[in-house]
């Protein structure tokens, strides 16, 4: 589930502001942030509502609208299921079918109240039991999975999801990327590449990642061995000979595999 603050009230934003600040000087600061519009191809446009989109303020900003959500559940709601929120990502995990759907109802009603919107395109409901579907949340797939060593005993799961595999790949593919082929070496292009593989796999390490890193490797190997076409001209050069693997890694190149550590202490789902 996603909230849209494309259309927020300013006047809610300052009225739920002004309850920790009292600085006069800081309130008006951040009504002229609000009033400052958005600079779309050199020219500015103003915005009656909604947060400034980029805007270093913006998350804060809707932590703070965001925060009456968790406090209003929390006191009246937190018997229909636990609400895990990150910024304006969430998830309610319910016990049932019509506590999920009463949830969805008391989140509308809320955010209607700081005039909000649940934005429908990523919200819905699933049945999470026994591997029936799964749900995406703040990059990773979550879905309950039957353990492969003790039949009959049901865990949460977690691995990237399908954006985040697409993501990886494309910025694999722009590090790699046909441009001045003949003037870099594979060393230096592994060496602008490393950081990328490592950033997004220290992310995604914790859970069930193995095979999505083991796939990301195998299409990084595959996309150093066309560049190393393109540069030697050669259209024969073989991808996955193991002199050629064993080549990527003398150079240093970061691997996945290996890296993922498994959360310690996971209890059955039933």
């Amino acid at each position: 589930m996603a909230v849209s603050f494309d259309e927020i009230d300013f006047d809610v934003v300052l009225k739920l502001v002004s309850r920790r600040v009292s600085d006069r000087s800081v309130l008006k600061l951040i009504k002229s942030w609000l009033h400052a519009g958005v600079m779309e191809e050199g020219t500015v446009r103003t915005t009656p509502a909604g947060t400034p989109q980029g805007g270093v303020i913006s998350p804060l900003l809707a932590n703070i609208v965001l925060h009456e959500l968790d406090r209003v559940w929390e006191q009246r709601c937190g018997h229909l299921g636990v609400l895990v929120r990150y910024a304006d990502d969430l998830v309610v995990l319910c016990a049932t079918e019509a506590a999920a759907i009463e949830s969805l109802r008391r989140i509308e009603l809320i955010l209607e109240r700081l005039q909000l919107q649940v934005n429908r395109e990523k919200t819905r409901i699933v049945e999470a039991r026994y591997g029936r579907n799964g749900f995406d949340f703040l990059g990773f797939h979550h879905r309950v999975k039957e353990s492969w060593r003790w039949r009959g005993r049901w865990y949460m799961q977690q691995w990237p999801s399908v954006r985040a595999m697409k993501a990886i790949r494309r910025k694999v593919k722009d590090a790699l990327a046909a441009r001045s082929v003949l003037s870099t070496t594979l060393k230096e292009r592994i060496r602008e590449l490393n950081p990328v593989l490592r950033g997004w796999g220290q992310y995604f390490a914790v859970g069930n990642s193995k095979r999505k890193f083991s796939a990301v490797d195998r299409y990084v190997y595959l996309r150093l061995a066309i560049f190393l076409r393109r540069k030697r001209q050669r259209s024969n050069l073989s991808w996955s000979g193991p002199e050629l693997l064993q080549q990527f890694k003398a150079l240093g190149l970061y691997r996945l595999v290996g890296t993922v550590s498994y959360a310690k202490g996971a209890h059955a789902v039933r």
